[in-house]
């Protein structure tokens, strides 16, 4: 892939920013041909910054201008990859301004749902597209079962929880049965109850292969379903026990709960409630697995490292834009309480449903969360982050097709458009309830967690191993790490050395089992 070389980034601190960064009032076709491949990345680039500060401090008519110009240079369908990351970040900002017109939003919100709902089928396949070509979700199932495995030991009967949603997989449970069958004392009595709202169809089908794996293996096996959304669960919280029995937690059953890319939504605010569907069932069903894709090595070079290296350090943005900014997001402005106060009814309801989680007394929760703040109350803040962020995993993606001499463009694009467009629409256009995209790194994750009364369980060693086998067996190795924190407590899944996922275990601070760590093997 050609990511804008160096020199492109050197040339932006060489210049002022105003000729560099402030869009011309005039002759929008000819500037395009007068710059040079690098020059546009250098332009593209600080027209997003531009135009975000403009769109935060709400000056219609300059950020129309910087996204006219970002249009010119941004296409969804451009060979490069910062091309169709900035088409993607405009078409978010363009939200975010509508979004200003409360009676233009709502009457726009009305045609974008339904298409939305005319490509929801392609979805799923863009979701599998994304598993199988970054290794993200395989590390997180991976480390997940490791630390159930160990801290289930000895455990004759255990009763798995999964709360991932759409990040669940009947893979990672399949790969469980493995692990559990090669345990010294053989496979205990399992159950699996998966928390999930994407129909009858999706949960038969996980019903259907956890089922026959099982059988193969001689594991006693039940599954499980609550049709919902873990926002849903939050609903039961006023009645007492209701989690408990929805869940049919047990005693006498070792319990582990998994949630993958899950937990940032309940910081959403309170405000608006899910749509209180949940329903318990069996259920049959058939499906078949497709198998893990390999994705070849990267070259040494990442779109998500050059611009946090560089860029994210040295574009500054105009002074006006910059003080209206400032002005806007002030703690005593109306505009930053607004803000303010969704996070921490959020904040609230988060706390309040790992409370409900924490008197499951389950023996471990494993955590696993995307490594971002995109649930800063200043816009800015949330831009910048998003901005590195999804470059690196846009750039995953563009290696992982370039790998495969580009025969998967059509699947990447899907991927980029579906599923992280999406994510970069709920990170920067939205606000308040709508807003469910409220990634937080570790160590605030750490802090509420600890103020829910869990307490860490340090990921073993062995953990550690299995992940880095993994990458090595999938030729991932190289762009891809998986590192251990200094305490022990946590791994994270890096990108050219940026940390783009964590996983950590958690467990009741009042249950005090032999030794902080799950184990060294």
């Amino acid at each position: 892939m050609d990511i804008f070389p160096e020199d492109t980034v050197s040339s932006a601190t060489s210049s002022p920013a105003s000729s560099l960064y402030s869009p011309s009032p005039h002759g929008y076709g000819s500037w395009v041909q007068e710059l040079s491949h690098d020059q546009q990345g250098v332009r593209l680039i600080g027209l997003l910054y531009q135009c975000a500060a403009e769109v935060a401090a709400g000056a219609f008519d300059r950020a129309n201008l910087c996204l006219e110009q970002i249009n010119q240079l941004a296409s969804l369908d451009a060979p490069h990859t910062l091309q169709r990351l900035a088409a993607v970040f405009a078409d978010a900002l363009s939200r975010k301004l509508i979004s200003l017109l409360p009676g233009v939003s709502r009457a726009l919100q009305y045609s974008t749902a339904a298409s939305c709902s005319g490509e929801a089928h392609l979805v799923h396949a863009a979701r599998r597209h994304l598993f199988d070509t970054v290794p993200f979700m395989k590390l997180a199932y991976l480390t997940t079962n490791h630390a159930i495995l160990e801290a289930m030991e000895g455990e004759r009967f255990v009763h798995v929880v999964d709360l991932s949603g759409p990040a669940s997989n009947a893979v990672q449970w399949i790969a469980l049965f493995h692990a559990f069958r090669a345990r010294r004392g053989g496979p205990p009595h399992l159950r699996v109850t998966a928390v999930h709202d994407g129909g009858k169809e999706c949960l038969a089908s996980m019903a259907a292969v956890l089922a026959k794996e099982a059988e193969a293996f001689d594991i006693p096996f039940q599954f499980d379903a609550v049709e919902a959304r873990v926002d849903d669960l939050v609903l039961l919280l006023d009645t007492p026990d209701a989690l408990r029995q929805v869940l049919r937690v047990r005693s006498g059953e070792a319990l582990a709960i998994s949630v993958v890319s899950q937990l940032h939504r309940l910081l959403a605010a309170d405000d608006v409630a899910g749509a209180g569907r949940t329903r318990q069932q069996h259920v049959p069903g058939s499906s078949c697995l497709t198998p893990v894709q390999i994705m070849a090595r990267s070259s040494p070079r990442s779109f998500g490292e050059l611009l946090e290296r560089e860029l994210n350090t040295r574009l500054q943005l105009s002074p006006d834009a910059a003080s209206s900014v400032v002005s806007s997001l002030s703690p005593q402005s109306p505009a930053a309480q607004q803000q303010r106060t969704p996070a921490a009814a959020g904040a609230a309801k988060l706390g309040r449903f790992l409370q409900a989680v924490r008197g499951l007394s389950p023996k471990i929760m494993v955590v696993a969360e995307p490594e971002a703040n995109h649930n800063a109350a200043a816009f800015m803040e949330r831009f910048e982050e998003a901005l590195n962020y999804y470059g690196s995993l846009f750039d995953c993606l563009e290696r992982a097709s370039a790998a495969h001499h580009h025969r998967q463009e059509a699947e990447r694009a899907r991927v980029e458009r579906l599923v992280l467009g999406e994510e970069v629409r709920g990170v920067v256009a939205r606000e308040g309830a709508e807003r469910k995209e409220r990634h937080e790194r570790l160590a605030q994750w750490g802090r509420r967690m600890e103020a829910a009364g869990m307490e860490r369980v340090g990921m073993s060693y062995g953990g550690m191993m299995e992940a880095r086998k993994l990458l090595h067996s999938m030729g991932w190795a190289g762009s891809y790490e998986v590192v251990h924190d200094p305490r022990g407590e946590a791994f994270f899944f890096c990108w050219h050395r940026r940390p783009l996922y964590s996983v950590s275990a958690w467990r009741p601070a009042a249950c005090r089992h032999s030794g902080g760590r799950l184990g060294s093997s």
